[in-house]
């Protein structure tokens, strides 16, 4: 007799491609920080008002997590080995979390590390992407960035598939380096580059249409994905990941072109607005949230295996969200507001020109 699956398989079914979150993140991410960069390059003190800014965003909430996660391992988790081996198992380096470059030790001993901190190697990415980014806007010129940008969309994909190909072992690496992901961060920046541009902004404004059937055609492929879904075969390095990101890109045009469509009413419900303001808090402590509760509630580490499994997934979800909601309203709000105490300064050639223009 054949059985048919549980409900609670084709839940995990449906949640199978949730790890693509990170290239949701990726696109926004270059989308608005490229167009930061981009409307700032000219200013005097570019650099230094980019870098207080993203130190006052990330690194307050950071650090503690990664003080709480210390205080775990060493007075916890000696005390409870057996059930949280899963979350502190192969450890890496401290330094490489302090210096954040944990995905390149995830790249190079090809092991994901201990759980807990897993999701911090797209942090090392984003970090990364913050020291190169910069320096390209600022000191190419204008009107070659888009080719340099576009070379990096063309890049990556190649570099997963040479490293697939030739080194096949390190397969973390295709999925955690700057290199191999940096087409998903570029393609934010360069759709941010262009529509800065009246004329791109109309001309994709006057294509609607045609973005829409992209957009459902991108959507109709990712149940594909859903059967390939690991993050490190073939169709997922070779065309997957781009596929992932045209699909998140053409979500954001249409958000923007066409607000008043059903895409756009749902992105502005407040409370699906309220979990993009502590989206980062959100997902920077779930894992820690999820494999306590998992271990003292359910015994065993994160799986879905019965319905108490679940509740517990879904009170630890909650858990979380409160969690990331207070860290926002009585922490990290405040030091957001201090970074943009700073302003960007414009050069003493462009107030002069300024000021002839008046």
């Amino acid at each position: 007799m054949i059985r048919r699956p549980s409900p609670l398989a084709y839940i995990q079914i449906l949640t199978r491609l949730s790890w693509s979150g990170v290239d949701l993140f990726f696109i926004l991410s270059g989308f608005l920080i490229g167009g930061i960069l981009i409307d700032a390059r000219a200013s005097k003190n570019f650099f230094k008002i980019f870098y207080v800014r993203r130190a006052c965003r990330i690194l307050p909430i950071y650090l503690i997590f990664c003080a709480v996660v210390a205080l775990l391992y060493h007075f916890v988790y000696p005390l409870h080995r057996d059930l949280m081996d899963w979350m502190f198992l192969s450890p890496m380096p401290w330094h490489s979390y302090l210096t954040f470059t944990q995905n390149c030790w995830v790249a190079g001993r090809n092991i994901t590390g201990p759980a807990v901190v897993a999701p911090t190697w797209s942090l090392a990415v984003e970090e990364q992407f913050y020291l190169t980014l910069p320096l390209i806007v600022r000191f190419v010129r204008q009107v070659t960035l888009p080719y340099v940008l576009a070379a990096g969309i063309f890049i990556a994909p190649l570099i997963r598939l040479a490293i697939l190909i030739w080194l096949p072992q390190p397969q973390q690496a295709v999925y955690v380096l700057l290199p191999c992901r940096m087409d998903s961060l570029l393609m934010g920046v360069i759709t941010a580059y262009a529509l800065r541009t009246p004329e791109m902004w109309t001309f994709v404004v006057a294509r609607r249409p045609i973005l829409w059937r992209t957009f459902y055609i991108l959507a109709l492929g990712l149940p594909l994905l859903t059967l390939r879904s690991s993050m490190y075969s073939f169709p997922i390095a070779s065309f997957g990941y781009d596929w992932l990101a045209l699909f998140y890109l053409s979500a954001l045009l249409l958000v923007l072109m066409d607000p008043q469509s059903w895409l756009g009413r749902v992105m502005r419900w407040r409370w699906l607005m309220g979990l993009g303001t502590i989206a980062y808090g959100t997902y920077l402590i779930h894992p820690l949230v999820y494999g306590l509760c998992m271990t003292y509630f359910r015994h065993h580490s994160p799986a879905l295996e019965n319905w108490p499994d679940l509740w517990t997934t879904l009170g630890a979800l909650a858990l979380t969200i409160v969690i990331a909601q207070l860290s926002w309203r009585l922490f990290e709000k405040r030091f957001v507001r201090l970074g943009h105490q700073f302003q960007y300064e414009p050069l003493p050639t462009q107030i002069g020109r300024a000021g002839g223009n008046k």
